[in-house]
C-alpha cells in the first residue's frame, strides 16, 4: 500500500474483501475508492460496502463510486442470480460445460423464474445511504454498464443518469451535492492524492 501511495497509484477496493478494505484503511496515506460497489447494510452482497468502511472514509477522504449492478442494489435480484448460477453449475456437472443441454436447461429454467427487476429508485437508496453514512463528499457514481449482462431498469444507459439526478433531488440533494456525485467528489480524491504526493 505504502509503495502504491508513493508511486501516485488509485487504490480501487471494488474486488476487496472487508478485511482488505480494513488494511487498506489503516495504511493507506492517500484517499482510496471503490470504483463499482454498493452498501452492503441494504444488500448483502460480498462485494458491498460494509458500513464501518463507510464511517472510516471521510478521514481518508475517499470515495464510494455506487455501481448499478443489479444483484448489488437488489436483493431479490442478487437471490435470484444466485439460484441462476446454482443452476446453471448443476446442469454443467450432469452434463458438462459446453453440452447444448446446459443451455437448454437455463432457458427452461428462466422461464420458470423470472428474473426480478433492480430499478433506479433502488440504486438511489444506495447512494443516499452512502450519503448518510459517510458523507456527501464521499460517494460517486460507477455504473459497471462494461461488466453487466442485464441493467437496472430506469438506468439502461448513461442517458438516464438525469433521471437518476431528478430521483435524488426529491430527496433534498442539492444541485451542488449532485455535482459532487457526477464526478467532482472522485475529482476531488484525486486531488487530494495529488497533494500529498507533493508535500512529501
Amino acid at each position: 500500500m505504502r509503495e502504491l501511495n508513493r508511486l501516485g497509484v488509485v487504490v480501487d477496493l471494488a474486488h476487496a474483501s472487508p478485511e482488505t478494505m480494513r488494511d487498506a484503511l489503516e495504511v493507506s496515506a492517500a484517499p482510496v475508492i471503490w470504483s463499482h460497489a454498493a452498501a452492503r447494510a441494504l444488500v448483502d452482497h460480498p462485494r458491498n460496502v460494509p458500513d464501518d468502511m463507510l464511517r472510516r472514509l471521510p478521514a481518508n477522504g475517499g470515495v464510494l463510486m455506487v455501481t448499478f449492478v443489479p444483484a448489488f442494489v437488489s436483493a431479490k435480484h442478487g437471490a435470484w442470480d444466485a439460484a441462476e448460477t446454482a443452476e446453471r453449475e448443476r446442469l454443467r456437472a450432469a452434463y458438462g460445460r459446453d453440452d447444448p443441454r446446459v443451455r437448454a436447461g437455463l432457458e427452461e429454467w428462466r422461464r420458470a423464474h423470472p428474473m426480478p427487476a433492480a430499478t433506479l429508485a433502488q440504486v438511489a437508496d444506495h447512494i443516499e445511504h452512502v450519503r448518510r453514512t459517510a458523507g456527501v463528499e464521499h460517494v460517486g457514481l460507477g455504473g459497471d454498464f462494461d461488466g453487466i449482462t442485464c441493467v437496472v431498469r430506469g438506468l439502461e444507459n448513461v442517458s438516464t443518469y438525469p433521471a437518476l439526478f431528478t430521483e435524488l433531488s426529491r430527496c433534498g440533494w442539492s444541485e451542488d451535492d449532485l455535482a459532487k456525485l457526477a464526478g467532482g467528489n472522485v475529482l476531488r480524491a484525486a486531488e487530494e492524492r495529488a497533494r500529498r504526493m507533493v508535500s512529501r
